[in-house]
C-alpha cells in the first residue's frame, strides 16, 4: 500500500489516506497535529461522486461548505454580509438611545428596561448556540434568508405596538431574527476564504460593526426626538429588503444535500431547550436553577447528543479556552462603554442623548480602525498572538476602542485555526456566545457596583435627611432626578454616580489584566496554513465554471 502523509500545524476537517487512488476518510490525530493528505485535487475531501456538483461532507454527515472563492466573488459576499450586521447593530444600539422618550410615551416605568433586554437577550445570548449548528444543518445562505425574514416582520409588529408589554413581545421576535444575522455573516466568510485571509475580511466586517454601534445611537436619539421612536422600526423594513437581495444576487455558497426528515432529526431539540431554559432562568434571576439547567446542558452536550450544539471537545484546545476567555472580557468591556458611557455623561454632566452619544465616537472610531488593522495584520504577517497581548493592555482612557478592536479579529482566526474544519461554526458560536455572555454579565454587575456605591454615598453623606423613598426614586429613575432634586442633593448624587463609574472602571481595568496573562499563558502561535487550501480554491473554481456552463446551456 502506498500511504502519503505530511505534517500539518493547522488541523483539516477530514483527514484522508489515498490508498490504491481510493479516497477513505480517517479521523485526524489531533493531538500530535498530524494530517494524512493525497497529492490530488481531492485531498482532505470525503466525496460522494453523483451527477452535478461534488458534494464534500464531514465524516459527522454534515455537508463542507467550504467554498474558497476568487477574489471578486469574495467582494460580492462581503458586501452582502456587511448588510446583514449593519441592520441588526444599528436597530439594536438606536433603541437603547430611545428608551427614555419611548418610557414616557407608552408609560412603561420599570417595565421600559425590558424593551432592550428583550431584543438584546435573545439575539445575542440565548439564542446564539443555536445559530452555528443550525447553519450546518441547513446552509448559511436558508439560515440567513429565514433570520432576515423574521427580523423583518419584527420590526413591522413592533412600529405598530400600542402598549409596553405588546413593544416587548415583538422586540424579542425581532431579536430572534437579528441575533444570527453578525454569527452567520462570520460563519459565511470563515466558509469562502482561507484561514489566513479571514484576519482581512473579518477585520473590514468589524469595522461595519463598530460604525454601527457609533451611529445607531446617534440615529435612535435624532428619530425619537426630532420625528418618532418608530421610525427606528420603520427604517428596519427597508434595510432588511436591501439585504435580502444582497444576500440573493451576491451569494453562490454551497448548496447544504439531504431531505428534510434527515435534516431534522440532526438537530439537537433537547441540548437547545437546555440551552434556552438555562440562560432563561440566569436572565430572570433564578440563579440556581438556571446554573442546573446549565450543567444538565454541559453533560447532554458532553456525554448523549449526537450532534451537539456545542461540542465539549473544543476545549481541549488552549487557544479556544484562552480566546473563550478573553473574549468573555472583551465583551464585558465592550457593552459597559456602550451602555454605560452615554449613560455617565447624561448623569454626571447632564448632556441631552444626542450629545451623550456623539461622544461615544472616539471609542468607537478607534475600535473600527484597529479592528481593520488587527484584521489586515493577521493576514499580512499570519501572526495573531502578539496582538491580543497589546490588545489587552490597551485598555485605557482614549485607547478603549484600541483595546477593544485590536482583539476582535485576531481572537476569532485563532480559534477558527485551532479546530478541525468541520467544527468551525460550533467554535466560532462558543466564541460568540462567551462574549455576549460577557456582555450580559458585565452590564448586570456594572448596573449592581454603580448602585450600591451611590447607595452608600448617599447615606453617608445625608444620612436619614433623605427618605428611603426618595432614595430609591432616585435609583430607580436617576434621569428624572436630576429636575426634581435640589442643587445640594443633586451634587451630592452626581458625586456618587462619579464615584460608582470610577469602580467599575477600575473592575473593568482589572480583568484586562487577567484577559493580558490568559493570552500569554494559553494561546501560543499556530499556523494560518492548511493542507487542503489549494485544492478547497480548485475544487471552487471548477464549481463556478460548472455553474456558469449550466446557465449558459439554460438559455
Amino acid at each position: 500500500m502506498d500511504v502519503q502523509k505530511v505534517e500539518s500545524s493547522a488541523p483539516s476537517s477530514v483527514s484522508v489516506e489515498t490508498v490504491n487512488d481510493s479516497p477513505t476518510a480517517v479521523i485526524t490525530d489531533l493531538e500530535k497535529g498530524a494530517v494524512a493528505v493525497a497529492p490530488s485535487e481531492e485531498s482532505n475531501l470525503d466525496t460522494e461522486k453523483a451527477p452535478g456538483p461534488v458534494v464534500t461532507k464531514h465524516e459527522n454527515g454534515l455537508t463542507d461548505q467550504t467554498f474558497y472563492l476568487p477574489r471578486r466573488k469574495i467582494i460580492t459576499i462581503f458586501l452582502a454580509c456587511a448588510s446583514t450586521e449593519i441592520v441588526a447593530l444599528i436597530d439594536e444600539k438606536a433603541v437603547a438611545a430611545a428608551l427614555s422618550i419611548i418610557s414616557s410615551e407608552l408609560v412603561a416605568g420599570s417595565k421600559i428596561s425590558w424593551v432592550a433586554s428583550a431584543y438584546f437577550l435573545q439575539n445575542e445570548y440565548r439564542m446564539y448556540p443555536l445559530y452555528g449548528r443550525i447553519s450546518d444543518i441547513y446552509s448559511r445562505k436558508n439560515v440567513l434568508y429565514t433570520l432576515i425574514t423574521i427580523f423583518f416582520f419584527g420590526s413591522l409588529a413592533a412600529s405598530l405596538a400600542q402598549t409596553v408589554v405588546q413593544l416587548i413581545i415583538f422586540r424579542a421576535i425581532t431579536g430572534i431574527g437579528g441575533g444570527g444575522l453578525i454569527l452567520v455573516g462570520q460563519l459565511i466568510v470563515g466558509d469562502v476564504v482561507t484561514v489566513r485571509e479571514r484576519g482581512k475580511y473579518q477585520g473590514i466586517l468589524g469595522a461595519f460593526v463598530a460604525l454601527s454601534n457609533g451611529i445607531g445611537p446617534l440615529i435612535g436619539a435624532a428619530y425619537s426626538q426630532k420625528v418618532s421612536w418608530r421610525w427606528i422600526f420603520r427604517m428596519n423594513m427597508p434595510l432588511a429588503v436591501f439585504a435580502s437581495v444582497c444576500v440573493y444576487f451576491f451569494m453562490p455558497l454551497k448548496k447544504v444535500h439531504g431531505t428534510a426528515i434527515d435534516k431534522l432529526k440532526k438537530v439537537d431539540f433537547i441540548g437547545s431547550l437546555l440551552v434556552l431554559i438555562g440562560t432563561g432562568a440566569i436572565i430572570l434571576g433564578l440563579t440556581w436553577g438556571g446554573v442546573v439547567i446549565s450543567i444538565g446542558f454541559v453533560i447532554w452536550e458532553w456525554k448523549f447528543a449526537e450532534l451537539p450544539l456545542i461540542p465539549m471537545y473544543i476545549f481541549r484546545y488552549k487557544v479556544v479556552v484562552g480566546a473563550a476567555l478573553t473574549h468573555f472580557v472583551n465583551g464585558y468591556g465592550m457593552y459597559v462603554q456602550i451602555f454605560y458611557l452615554p449613560t455617565f455623561y447624561q448623569l454626571a454632566y447632564g448632556y441631552s442623548a444626542i450629545r451623550s452619544a456623539s461622544l461615544l465616537l472616539p471609542v468607537v472610531l478607534f475600535q473600527t480602525l484597529f479592528s481593520t488593522l488587527g484584521g489586515a495584520m493577521v493576514s499580512w504577517k499570519g501572526r495573531f498572538r502578539e496582538l491580543l497581548l497589546s490588545g489587552t493592555t490597551s485598555w485605557f482612557s482614549i485607547f478603549a476602542g484600541v483595546g477593544i478592536g485590536q482583539t476582535l479579529q485576531p481572537s476569532l482566526v485563532a480559534v477558527q485555526a485551532a479546530v478541525e474544519r468541520k467544527d468551525m461554526a460550533v467554535t466560532t458560536t462558543a466564541r460568540s456566545f462567551l462574549h455576549n455572555l460577557g456582555g450580559v454579565v458585565g452590564l448586570t454587575i456594572s448596573g449592581s457596583i454603580i448602585n450600591n456605591v451611590l447607595s452608600n454615598h448617599i447615606v453617608k453623606v445625608l444620612g436619614p435627611s433623605l427618605s428611603d423613598e426618595a432614595r430609591k426614586a432616585i435609583l430607580n429613575d436617576p434621569i428624572s432626578a436630576r429636575h426634581t432634586l435640589d442643587a445640594e442633593t443633586l451634587a451630592i448624587v452626581i458625586d456618587g454616580y462619579r464615584l460608582g463609574f470610577r469602580t467599575l472602571f477600575i473592575v473593568c481595568a482589572s480583568l484586562t489584566a487577567f484577559a493580558f496573562f490568559t493570552t500569554l499563558f494559553l494561546i501560543p502561535h499556530i499556523s494560518l496554513r492548511r493542507d487542503d487550501d489549494k485544492a478547497l480554491k480548485a475544487q471552487a473554481k471548477e464549481e463556478l465554471e460548472r455553474r456558469k456552463e449550466a446557465k449558459t446551456a439554460g438559455r
